[in-house]
């Protein structure tokens, strides 16, 4: 069965908002699997740019969208965004739509997201 999502990225310098759908593996484990590839497979894991790269790349079956509403079947939603501060981060945070439903839960708040990947990964070494 497909959990599809939306992963939206914002704030990155250079690249305006972006949101991409995937149709698998969508669920937060999926989601943290994703993340996790992206960061290993990223030149310098603290470069923002590298890091939307290397996501874009590993995820050759991703739909770029208008707008997140356009997934109107998506079950789960990410925001992934750079918070440009003194040490500059990634963070994300996480929705569920349940089947039948038009609103988002929030599954989690704003998080680091290496603290992402380790609490969906558990036994993935932090990024």
């Amino acid at each position: 069965m497909a959990t599809r999502a939306v992963y939206s990225f914002t704030g990155f310098p250079g690249t305006p908002e972006r949101h991409l759908y995937l149709h698998h593996d969508g669920y937060p484990t999926g989601a943290a699997w994703r993340f996790a590839v992206a960061l290993r497979d990223a030149r310098d894991a603290r470069d923002a740019s590298a890091f939307f790269s290397a996501f874009l790349s590993t995820q050759h079956k991703a739909e770029p969208l208008a707008s997140p509403e356009q997934a109107a079947d998506a079950e789960y939603r990410y925001q992934v965004t750079f918070v440009p501060r003194a040490h500059a981060q990634l963070q994300v945070q996480c929705w569920r739509r349940l089947p039948g439903d038009d609103s988002w839960s929030q599954r989690c708040t704003p998080m680091a997201l290496a603290t992402f990947i380790q609490r969906f990964l558990p036994g993935e070494p932090a990024p």
